[in-house]
């Protein structure tokens, strides 16, 4: 469950705390032999390297999404499952259509998409399209999002 903070505060503010938790440094050897592992797959698989193809961006602002506990989330269950398998695939999926910039976990049950939608009516229904938001699994909001700073090599470091 949210942090009785998140709970209380408004929209944008939940989505700045929750932008600005800590997250899990990895070690810096697993992050390069990922990295490396990454390059060599995607290499394989196309004979291009990702850096050699282009990456398609939807047009539009950006929205952040803040996802959490819906009414049918069981406390403590794995992130994984029915619903939840779907909700990733999902998500891959739209990032694969350049809709998403960024999207990962925050803690055990809370996540947070960086999307990329023509306006608050379409992330409304980018985020309700979402298998585990029909489901009642999981619950979220959308609200428009400006960058005021933004580093690629921060992003892009593992």
């Amino acid at each position: 469950m949210a942090s009785p903070i998140l709970r209380t505060a408004t929209p944008l503010v939940a989505c700045a705390l929750l932008a600005a938790a800590p997250a899990e440094a990895a070690p810096a050897k697993r992050a390069a032999d990922t990295s490396a592992a990454k390059a060599a797959a995607d290499k394989s698989a196309t004979g291009k390297s990702s850096a050699e193809r282009p990456v398609p961006v939807a047009k539009g602002r950006l929205f952040a999404v803040v996802i959490g506990p819906g009414a049918k989330w069981k406390k403590g269950q794995p992130f994984k499952g029915p619903g939840l398998d779907q909700h990733r695939a999902y998500w891959k999926k739209l990032h694969a259509e350049g809709r998403v910039a960024s999207a990962g976990p925050l803690g055990a049950d809370i996540g947070l998409i960086l999307l990329r939608a023509k306006d608050q009516r379409e992330a409304d229904a980018l985020l309700g399209a979402d298998p585990a938001v029909k489901a009642q699994i999981l619950r979220g909001m959308a609200r428009p999002y400006s960058s005021a700073l933004t580093s690629a090599e921060v992003l892009a470091a593992r």
